[in-house]
C-alpha cells in the first residue's frame, strides 16, 4: 500500500469514492454529503491545490483525504478549546474510502500513514479533523487514532445546506508540538 499525493488522473476513482461516502452515509440516515458538498470542484481545488492524498494498492485508489496547511477557517471559532494555541497545525477534511473495501480498516490505515509523514516535518504541530455528531464510524475512527475531542464548530458559513450544522472537533498534537503553544488547562 502506498500514499501518495493524488493528480487530476484520479479525480474519477476519488469522486467514486466520496459517492460511495455519500451513500453510506445516506444509507445511515446521516445528513453528512447529502448535498452538493464536497462537489467536484472542491476536489479539483484540492488535487491543484496540492492538498490531496490517496492511498493506492496494485493501482486501485482505497481511500483519499485532504490535508489542508494553515489556518483553517471552519476553525476559528470553537465551542470548546483546542489542544493548542498560535501553533502551526494541518488540517485533514474529505476523508473517505472505497465501498469495495470496507471492513479492512483502511480509514485507520490512511491515517497512520499520514501521521507517519506529517511527524517528519518538524514545523507541524498538531493536526485537526471534524465530523458529524452523527458520524459514530468516523468518531470512533479519529478517537482510536489519537485525536481529542475539543468541541464543536459551526459550519454555517460553509454554504446554506450546512446552516446550523455544528461538527465536533478533534486534535491530535505531533511529536514537534511547543509546550508553550499548548493551551493549559486547570482541573476542574
Amino acid at each position: 500500500m502506498l500514499l501518495r499525493q493524488a493528480t487530476m488522473a484520479d479525480l474519477p476513482q476519488i469522486e467514486a469514492i466520496i459517492r460511495d461516502g455519500r451513500e453510506l452515509l445516506a444509507a445511515q440516515s446521516i445528513d453528512q454529503w447529502q448535498g452538493t458538498y464536497p462537489n467536484t470542484a472542491v476536489l479539483v481545488d484540492d488535487i491543484h491545490q496540492g492538498w490531496t492524498v490517496v492511498l493506492e494498492e496494485n493501482h486501485e485508489i482505497l481511500g483519499t483525504a485532504a490535508i489542508i496547511p494553515g489556518v483553517d477557517p471552519t476553525y476559528k471559532q470553537i465551542e470548546g478549546q483546542w489542544l493548542t494555541k498560535q501553533a502551526p497545525y494541518l488540517a485533514i477534511h474529505r476523508v473517505a474510502v472505497s465501498a469495495h473495501h470496507h471492513g479492512r480498516g483502511l480509514a485507520g490505515e490512511l491515517f497512520q500513514r499520514l501521521f507517519a509523514q506529517i511527524d517528519q516535518a518538524k514545523n507541524i504541530e498538531s493536526i485537526r479533523i471534524d465530523t458529524h455528531p452523527n458520524n459514530m464510524a468516523m468518531q470512533h475512527i479519529i478517537k482510536k487514532n489519537g485525536f481529542t475531542e475539543t468541541g464543536k464548530i459551526d459550519l454555517s458559513d460553509m454554504g446554506a445546506e450546512l446552516m446550523g450544522v455544528k461538527d465536533y472537533a478533534y486534535e491530535r498534537v505531533t511529536a514537534h508540538v511547543k509546550v508553550e503553544h499548548l493551551v493549559q488547562t486547570t482541573p476542574a
